[in-house]
């Protein structure tokens, strides 16, 4: 038997991933971040297990550009 991903603990890993790696963005906006990068792939009616990667690379650019604007303002 074929078992596939469940999005939401894709979701939830990648979360965990991406707020490990931005640690110096509040753990609310990385799950905001995540969840609107979801939200947008299944807008265009894509699954989250199919496009995890779509919802990572978006959600990491979200991520940069709070991080780069933090640091600009300190």
């Amino acid at each position: 038997m074929v078992r596939r991903p469940d999005p939401s603990k894709l979701v939830q890993d990648l979360t965990r991933q991406l707020a490990e790696e931005f640690d110096s963005v509040p753990i609310p906006l990385v799950t905001t971040a995540v969840n609107a990068a979801v939200n947008a792939v299944t807008l265009f009616g894509d699954t989250v297990a199919d496009s995890i990667d779509t919802v990572e690379r978006i959600a990491r650019e979200d991520l940069t550009a709070v991080q780069e604007s933090a640091t600009a303002v300190a």
